[in-house]
Order: structure tokens, then C-alpha cells, then sequence
């Protein structure tokens, strides 16, 4: 019966968002996470019917905190899975309707949350995530930082797969593949590449050679010939510099 109930109040919540039933079905939501019968899959496609109540009714702030606090009394009622998966979703939700600094704090959550558990490949995922914010607010400093980030977790993940495939935690979607992540692990030498190649050219080279041959082992030839190509402009502009400094 509750999970009905809940069913019905977020698609009447689609047509009527005031703030009185926005708060109740909010709270009906909290009481069903502490319920047994109510399975995590409900939950999830719940809590995003409802964020989009608050985000209609112009209260994401409102939800932030609402759930930040829900997330916490989880915690300590033992149900760490539930608790991270709102974490997940509530930083996604952030990230899109860009909320930058709640997005921020909650993603670093979530990444924390990842590293807890050692499921590389959702701390992979809200890395990204972490990337895309940073990209959108022109933050240099922290963009770099988190594509560092994500390199090393790249290389985690790809230096033991398997366990990594063991240990991801998700309800609905199937895990990245190792290809995937070995694509991800080259898109990111590449960016922190095109980042230093003014300053440090030869690191720069370094790095696209890295690049250069991942997807060498991936047989992509297209993208191979890419890097040779970024590779020898690199060197040719880097031995210009030092003739034109002797």
C-alpha cells in the first residue's frame, strides 16, 4: 500500500506543487525509506519525481537540505546503500539544475562514498561529474586537480577490473567497460596535456604519448594518427622554443 501511495502522490505532484503538499509528500518519502518493504528501485524513481516537484515549486534548496538531513539519519539506521544512492542522485540533480556549490559539496560526498566502498567506477562517474562543473564555472585550478583525479582512478580501476566490477554498486545500469574506462583513462591524459603544453611541453608529450598508445592497444587507428600528428606539432613548436632561447 505505500508504495502505491507513493506512486500517486508524485504524479499528482506533477500537476499541483503548492507548498503544503510539496512538504507532506516530501515527508511521506522519508517515512518509506525507513520502511523494509519499500524496495531501493521505488526509492530512487521516487525521489526523482519529487525533486522535480521542488524544482517546479523553485525549492531545490529546500530538497538539498531535506535530504542532506534524510541521507544523515539513514546513516545511522545502518542503511548506507539507500544513504549513498540519494547522495548520487541529490549531486546529479545539482550538477543539471546547476546549483554549483551545493553540487560541489555533494559530489565530493559521493566521491567519498565511492572510495569508502571501493567501487572505482562510480568514484569514476561522480569525478566526471565533478569535471563537468568545473568546466562549466572556468575553474582551471580545480579542474586540473580533478583530472588528475580521475587518472589515477582510471588506472586503479583498469589495474584490477574485475574487483572493481565486484564492488559497483548499482541498481539499474550495467558497469563501463574496461575499454570505456581505458577511452576515459586517454581523454584525460590528453586534457591535462592540452592544460600544460604552453609550461611543460615535454610533460605535454608525455602525455599525448600515453594517449597515443591506448588507443594504439585499442586499435583505433583514427585517433593514432591524431596524437602522432599532435605529438610532432608539440616537439617541432618545443625545438623552435629552445633554439630561439640559446
Amino acid at each position: 500500500m505505500l508504495i502505491i501511495y507513493m506512486k500517486v502522490l508524485c504524479k499528482m505532484g506533477r500537476l499541483w506543487t503548492n507548498d503544503e503538499f510539496v512538504h507532506n509528500t516530501y515527508k511521506k518519502f522519508s517515512n518509506s525509506c525507513f520502511d523494509k518493504n519499500t524496495d531501493i528501485l521505488t526509492l530512487k524513481r521516487g525521489f526523482k519525481d519529487i525533486g522535480d516537484m521542488f524544482i517546479r515549486s523553485n525549492k531545490l534548496d529546500d530538497f538539498y537540505d531535506k535530504t542532506l538531513n534524510l541521507t544523515e539519519r539513514l546513516k545511522s539506521n545502518g542503511n548506507m546503500k539507500l544513504s549513498d544512492m540519494l547522495v548520487n542522485e541529490l549531486g546529479k540533480m545539482c550538477l543539471y539544475f546547476n546549483k554549483p556549490n551545493h553540487a560541489e559539496e555533494v559530489l565530493k560526498m559521493a566521491v567519498e562514498n565511492c572510495r569508502r566502498k571501493n567501487d572505482g567506477l562510480h568514484e569514476l562517474a561522480r569525478l566526471s561529474d565533478l569535471e563537468i562543473l568545473y568546466r562549466n564555472n572556468n575553474s582551471r585550478h580545480d579542474l586540473f586537480r580533478v583530472l588528475r583525479r580521475k587518472k589515477e582512478c582510471c588506472k586503479r580501476i583498469l589495474k584490477n577490473y574485475e574487483e572493481n566490477v565486484a564492488n559497483y554498486d548499482s541498481i539499474v545500469k550495467a558497469p563501463t567497460s574496461k575499454e570505456g574506462v581505458q577511452v576515459q583513462l586517454a581523454f584525460t591524459y590528453s586534457d591535462l596535456a592540452k592544460m600544460i603544453e604552453k609550461r611543460k611541453p615535454l610533460d605535454a608529450i608525455k602525455m599525448y604519448q600515453k594517449s597515443r598508445d591506448i588507443y594504439s592497444s585499442l586499435n583505433a587507428l583514427k585517433e593514432v594518427r591524431y596524437y602522432d600528428k599532435r605529438i610532432g606539432w608539440l616537439k617541432e613548436r618545443y625545438d623552435m622554443l629552445s633554439l630561439n632561447n640559446k
